[in-house]
């Protein structure tokens, strides 16, 4: 596991471009996972600037979202799927075919489940898997408590999670109770992690994860045992402890 510790924002996102760039340089069809939510929003505004410059280009890249809430469909203005259409993959350009967004509105949502591994597998599993970080130590939807075998599944979400996310709904509106998400196996299957860490409610989160302790109630944990893990954080978590 590296460390990266940013002293600014604009710092943050540029590191973070920068692997992601890297990584295209080597291998311009790469499979990347990207997240959503407050974290990666200056990333999606570094790449598409970088692509409007004409220093990266997304032509073939493909790319996958880490989670949706079950019952939104990827028209809906609350859905992941719109949300990483609208703030990152048409500014920069990505085809559209080279998108598989998870469908929270699927009629059998354990057969999209199924169907995005089989996406996954079709393009040689994720080379790249961009997370961002729960305060409660949960990497995608995946919960405290979720199972470190897991493959992409239904997760029933947590109050401190959807508190967390109600922010991105209408005032008044209900956040889902359930989501599809990633599972903890699909992301540790990925040939590079990259978790974006930033705002100080992440310590305790962050510190699990630097510890070494795997622990179940810290889904982060399980990242720590992989080979290529990059961590980027806010320079500000290196002395919460």
């Amino acid at each position: 596991m590296e460390i990266r510790w940013c002293t600014s924002r604009s710092t943050f996102d540029a590191l973070a471009a920068d692997q992601v760039a890297a990584l295209l340089a080597r291998k311009p069809a790469a499979a990347i996972a990207f997240p959503t939510g407050l974290t990666p929003v200056g990333l999606y505004a570094e790449l598409t600037g970088r692509v409007a410059d004409g220093s990266l280009s997304l032509d073939q890249c493909r790319l996958f979202d880490l989670d949706e809430y079950v019952g939104l469909s990827a028209d809906d203005p609350q859905s992941y799927a719109q949300t990483i259409r609208r703030q990152f993959a048409e500014p920069a350009h990505v085809p559209p075919k080279h998108l598989r967004l998870i469908r929270g509105d699927h009629t059998d949502a354990d057969a999209e489940c199924r169907e995005y591994e089989r996406a996954i597998a079709v393009a040689g599993g994720l080379d790249l898997a961009i997370l961002g970080l729960g305060a409660n130590g949960h990497i995608a939807f995946n919960e405290p408590g979720t199972a470190w075998d897991s493959a992409t599944h239904v997760a029933t979400l947590s109050a401190a999670t959807r508190a967390a996310n109600a922010m991105q709904f209408a005032p008044g509106a209900q956040v889902p109770e359930h989501g599809i998400t990633m599972g903890i196996a699909t992301i540790r299957a990925a040939r590079e992690i990259l978790l974006l860490v930033a705002g100080d409610s992440k310590q305790h989160a962050l510190s699990a994860l630097r510890s070494g302790t795997p622990s179940l109630q810290w889904p982060v944990t399980a990242l720590a045992s992989h080979p290529n893990l990059m961590v980027i954080a806010d320079a500000t978590l290196s002395s919460l402890e």
